[in-house]
């Protein structure tokens, strides 16, 4: 067994086809074929599912994979950590940040950081978390930006900051409170993300919804904050924000915000363990926390939300 046989191993987990693979790798499809064979062989387990139109790792096969990409990870630690000595701030980050974040925190760090770091470069994805977990346990992203907490296997968590809840409300139909305590939300009209939406399954969690029917006559379904937004001026009811959200509103739509008292959604940093990145993924989280309101880096003994991510992966 060798680093180059798992890193086909983890080629063809993640294309799903040996034609795919063997392309990739720039070999012939019979070589790869064998490759994986002679690692099977001596491993003593079948690594892959090939019964399927689209080849799919074991159940023991998954567990051996995610444990060799953890090798293979720490094999290129050695080359990023060379990299560091030169120059300490310079390199790749590839991060994946989802989209109930991404447009209100993206802006608040991202010159600050660069301004600093001039020699560091970012590539950004918006992807939803189990997306960004995916890639990054794939070795496509070096970290996320979620919502924590959640445990995975490899994965470590850093938390940023915390997000309290806001309804939106439209005015003409809308009360004149500026805190309400969630148990005394009136859900009639209430505007949600699309299913799949971790922020979704946390608006449910608060407001204890049973099913998606909440009064609306339109069934929308769109994954955009600033698209409810929308929805409750130009239709009424109301839906739920997060706080980063309510920094970008004009001063007529903060009229509409009635904090919610008790619970806070809680940001986070998440990567594998031990990527030669750490003194990167530092400074990011560093200017990550200066960057937001003072306030929002303590839940103040307010309850954290539940984003309902599962603890196995998929």
């Amino acid at each position: 067994m060798n680093l180059q046989q798992l890193e086909y191993a983890l080629t063809l987990e993640k294309l799903g086809s040996f034609t795919s693979a063997a392309k990739s790798l720039s070999m012939t499809q019979p070589a790869l074929s064998l490759q994986i064979k002679n690692l099977e062989n001596e491993i003593g387990i079948s690594l892959f599912d090939r019964s399927r139109s689209r080849i799919e790792p074991t159940e023991q096969g998954l567990k051996f994979l995610l444990k060799a990409g953890e090798i293979v990870m720490a094999g290129k630690q050695l080359k990023e950590y060379a990299l560091t000595l030169g120059s300490q701030f310079s390199g790749e980050l590839k991060l994946g940040i989802i989209p109930t974040l991404s447009p209100y925190l993206v802006p608040l760090f991202l010159d600050p950081l660069l301004g600093q770091y001039p020699e560091l470069s970012l590539e950004i994805h918006e992807l939803l978390t189990e997306e960004i977990l995916q890639k990054i346990r794939l070795g496509d992203l070096d970290g996320g930006i979620v919502s924590t907490p959640l445990a995975r296997q490899g994965i470590t968590v850093t938390p940023l900051f915390y997000e309290s809840f806001y309804m939106y409300q439209n005015k003409e139909d809308g009360r004149s409170d500026k805190t309400l305590k969630v148990s005394n939300l009136d859900l009639k009209n209430l505007w949600l993300l699309e299913e799949g939406n971790c922020f979704r399954d946390q608006v449910s969690d608060i407001c204890s919804l049973k099913d998606e029917n909440t009064g609306t006559q339109i069934s929308y379904h769109c994954s955009s904050i600033d698209s409810l937004i929308r929805m409750v001026d130009h239709q009424g009811g109301m839906t739920i924000l997060p706080e980063l959200t309510t920094l970008s509103l004009d001063s007529h739509q903060e009229q509409n915000l009635v904090l919610l008292e008790e619970k806070v959604r809680e940001v986070g940093f998440i990567t594998r363990k031990l990527t030669g990145k750490e003194h990167l993924f530092e400074v990011l989280n560093d200017k990550i926390k200066s960057s937001v309101p003072a306030p929002m880096r303590d839940k103040s003994g307010r309850e954290v939300v539940d984003p309902g991510i599962l603890e196995s992966w998929k």
